[in-house]
């Protein structure tokens, strides 16, 4: 039996006691890549304050242990004192983690290359291990905007990296654009989703008889529970656009509610008072972050899922939705329409850019007479999305960065 790959992640973002949410989505590439290879993750993250809340972070979740049906990883998160400039602490917090192990990587699998990229990529040099880039960074699409500096150290990492791979076709484009000189091999690997947790709804019944939402469902009558899920930010998500476009559908339709999930509640007053205004809170419902089981069961209940997005890569909330087998309406926005096709689709339907809200109540007339499957809809996500699909995709990865390094290395040797 051939040995497994031992894999380095270094991410820049990571759930931590600083930012419990920052970087879920690495969290789970890293389940994934966990259950084919041995695995490791260094999170270096920066504390603000007294150097006794770093001891007591460090005690909670310093080093951890997780394990699914398939292995087990260590996390390591490296709390240090936030320095200016950022890159040094990350640069120190590395280099004391490697001084106390003797554990090298087969590669080093960096996600997001702000900012712990330039360490990650010189230990990689030490070890003589390739790098592979998973980039989340909405960043690239306005690059220029970027400090001098942060462009410079973008371009060095990115550069170096023997493998990059977008969570999007629309991120790669932006990638190409900002560093066209890069060099490695461009890969698209997705978010992943944990089909094992987000799925379709078991049957309700009550003495045998479908009742609730299975029964709306089996009846084909239409859609009547709206969900929105996100950070709630006004700027990206046009949260403030949204509820402007289901005024006119719930006056419309007296049986449709929504349910907003997501957001600091303290940030959710502006929005609460808006609904009032419109005399809609009896319909409208904010909850504010929920548990990953509560967001299920959000999705379990609805009936489709909505976004109104002015920017994005294509985010997870998308295929967890198609794993619960719910239909989802979205604007155009980032890598969407990349698995959502414009129009009406057998998984839901694609707006234009900054919809107007006229173009929403026609989407969802159109939505609403339309016929759904929700184990079709779930076996989308399952192909393209599931922790075995990008399991596979990254292991694929990896020999690709492995050869290409040999590959290199024949090349100095010719030489």
């Amino acid at each position: 039996m051939a040995k497994k790959l031992k894999v380095l992640h270094v991410a820049s973002w990571f759930p931590s006691e600083v930012h419990r949410s920052l970087g879920n989505f690495v969290a789970r590439h890293v389940a994934a890549v966990a259950s084919v290879c041995d695995a490791e993750v260094w999170a270096p993250i920066p504390v603000k304050g007294t150097a006794s809340a770093m001891v007591k972070m460090k005690a909670l979740n310093g080093v951890e242990t997780r394990s699914n049906d398939e292995g087990s990883w260590t996390i390591r998160r490296l709390y240090h004192e936030a320095t200016r400039p950022q890159l040094l602490g990350v640069a120190r917090a590395m280099a004391g983690q490697a001084g106390t192990t003797d554990w090298t990587p087969n590669v080093v699998h960096l996600h997001v290359a702000y900012p712990a990229g330039p360490a990650a990529v010189a230990w990689a040099k030490k070890w003589g291990v390739p790098v592979v880039l998973t980039e989340h960074w909405t960043a690239y699409h306005d690059f220029k905007a970027l400090p001098w500096w942060r462009r410079r150290m973008v371009r060095d990492v990115v550069r170096q990296a023997d493998m990059l791979c977008p969570v999007s076709e629309d991120l790669g484009k932006a990638m190409a654009e900002a560093l066209p000189n890069a060099k490695g091999t461009v890969r698209v690997v997705p978010n992943v989703v944990d089909t094992g947790l987000f799925k379709v709804a078991e049957p309700e019944l009550l003495s045998g008889v479908p009742v609730g939402a299975t029964r709306r469902k089996m009846d084909r009558d239409g859609l009547h529970r709206i969900l929105h899920v996100s950070s709630m930010n006004d700027d990206q998500k046009n949260i403030t656009g949204l509820l402007d476009a289901l005024e006119g559908l719930m006056r419309k339709q007296g049986s449709l509610r929504a349910t907003f999930v997501g957001g600091e509640t303290a940030d959710l007053d502006a929005y609460k008072a808006k609904v009032d205004a419109m005399g809609l809170s009896e319909r409208i419902a904010f909850t504010g972050p929920l548990s990953t089981a509560d967001v299920v069961r959000q999705m379990q209940s609805h009936d489709v899922l909505v976004l109104n997005s002015r920017r994005e890569n294509f985010p997870c909330v998308i295929p967890e939705a198609w794993a619960c087998g719910l239909p989802v309406m979205s604007t155009d926005a980032g890598g969407i329409r990349e698995h959502l096709p414009k129009g009406l689709s057998e998984r839901g339907f694609l707006l234009g850019a900054e919809a107007s809200a006229q173009a929403w109540h026609n989407a969802f007339e159109t939505m609403n007479e339309a016929q759904w499957d929700a184990q079709a809809i779930r076996n989308y996500a399952t192909r393209h999305f599931s922790m075995d699909a990008i399991s596979d995709a990254y292991l694929n990865v990896y020999h690709q960065a492995l050869e290409r390094g040999r590959s290199k290395s024949d090349v100095l040797f010719s030489g």
